[in-house]
């Protein structure tokens, strides 16, 4: 059934010297709206008019990727994403990229492996496809995005070259004390859970991925109704829409079963697990498991680990001189959630720099933050997420994560009074309910202090 809904935006506005609670709101239909639409083929569309920007943007997500991937088959969504643009509907890659250029488009589906820490992006629940150009060619580039998306022909020669590109990638990663601390934590955070698996896959895996199935793959998790596609846009949507239906809307879609992220086992105890590595340094890796975005603690959540986060640069960091990075985060699945503390030392500040991230953790628990610290993290906070949305492309890829989330597309126009409704008994409360320093993983990699 094809359910069509039209919500009128509202109009944000940062203006020097105004705290975002004063920020004014506006509802203007000439100006900004939504379209949502779900097509008959099962395909989750969603369009943002603004006249603001020239500049016509398209993400696509690919859902609940780490437990769609078949067993032993860990890491092909990822080379499914590296082989698009390298050959469809007939064209080569250097045909493909001639089209692009030519209308001077980019399309990125990876991360850069390259640039430290460009990983944002990049999760075990989903894949995305980012694709952009300016309004005189927005109907001509949603229609090579059409081609490439659903016509990818995963050309023999070019799988050989991808394989080695991604052994690399690999080895590269293997070298890095953050790298293989994270994938440490995320295997035991998550043992038995599709999220331990390796967003690239192993060598193992890698090595013996044949055309057939990926072909077979492709087809499958980037069928219509496996897809949310949000558009970011000057144009009418009517007519983005008109041009949507005639291409993706004629996609097939994919009766076979697919497979929700459920949420993982409990936390019981501390465990501690490490990878020696021959390096001066160690990175550490803290996770525990906390509640999902669905939950009305997730402000909160989000507001105590930014707290945390910012403490532990000023005392690790900047007083103590323990760490080069260290820093605290939180990543949403619906019903589940995870908190991550990290920090890189030398290897000799391992015993300090532990029981540095888990007192300032203590701390917390037993007395809350300030209003002037929680005020500020708040502010913080909303000026990083307008900042990050100021792009088109930045836009879209959001309204497509907050409606995998299970929370709405458009579920970051409340968001500022979510988190100025967090108060510090609040903070302390969900610490002292899930930040549990006895139940939590401890991940190392790099060299121990004998």
């Amino acid at each position: 059934m094809k359910a069509c809904i039209i919500i009128l935006i509202v109009g944000l506005a940062v203006i020097s010297g105004f705290l975002p609670s004063q920020v004014s709101a506006q509802t203007n239909e000439k100006y900004s709206k939504f379209v949502h639409e779900t097509l008959p083929n099962g395909l989750d569309l969603i369009i943002s008019y603004n006249p603001d920007s020239r500049v016509f943007a398209v993400n696509i997500l690919g859902k609940n990727r780490a437990s769609n991937e078949p067993y032993g088959k860990d890491g092909i969504t990822d080379f499914v994403n590296r082989m698009l643009t390298l050959g469809a509907d007939g064209m080569n890659s250097e045909e493909i990229q001639n089209k692009l250029d030519d209308i001077g488009a980019t399309i990125t589906a990876n991360d850069n492996p390259y640039i430290p820490y460009d990983d944002r992006y990049t999760s075990r629940a989903f894949s995305f496809i980012k694709f952009e150009t300016i309004d005189e060619y927005a109907n001509q580039g949603e229609h090579l995005l059409y081609d490439i998306v659903s016509k990818a022909d995963f050309p023999e020669s070019e799988i050989a070259k991808t394989k080695k590109k991604v052994m690399g990638i690999i080895g590269m990663n293997s070298g890095s004390t953050y790298q293989t601390c994270r994938d440490l934590l995320y295997r035991t955070l998550f043992s038995t859970h599709p999220f331990e698996k390796p967003v690239l896959g192993t060598p193992a895996t890698v090595g013996i991925f044949t055309r057939d199935e990926l072909v077979k793959y492709h087809k499958h998790f980037y069928a219509p109704n496996n897809m949310i596609m949000a558009v970011a846009t000057n144009i009418d949507p009517d007519t983005v829409k008109s041009w949507i239906i005639a291409t993706f809307g004629k996609m097939e879609k994919d009766n076979s079963t697919y497979y929700d992220i459920k949420p993982p086992l409990k936390i019981d105890g501390v465990e501690e697990v490490h990878a020696e590595m021959d390096k001066e340094q160690i990175y550490i890796y803290m996770g525990m498991l906390v509640p999902g975005l669905k939950s009305p603690d997730a402000p909160a959540i989000n507001m105590a680990t930014a707290i945390l986060s910012s403490r532990m640069g000023l005392n690790l960091r900047e007083k103590q001189g323990l760490a080069y990075s260290v820093g605290m985060d939180c990543e949403f699945m619906p019903d589940f959630g995870w908190a991550v503390a990290s920090i890189g030392t030398g290897f000799a500040n391992y015993d300090a720099a532990t029981s540095g991230i888990i007192s300032q953790i203590d701390a917390m628990i037993t007395n809350e933050p300030s209003n002037e610290e929680l005020t500020k993290a708040q502010n913080s906070m909303w000026g990083s997420m307008l900042l990050s949305r100021a792009s088109r492309i930045n836009q879209a890829f959001y309204m497509c994560k907050n409606e995998f989330l299970g929370v709405g597309y458009n579920y970051e126009n409340d968001y500022l009074t979510k988190i100025r409704q967090v108060t510090p008994a609040d903070v302390k409360r969900v610490i002292r309910d899930n930040f549990g320093i006895y139940d939590m993983i401890i991940a190392t990699a790099g060299k121990k202090a004998e």
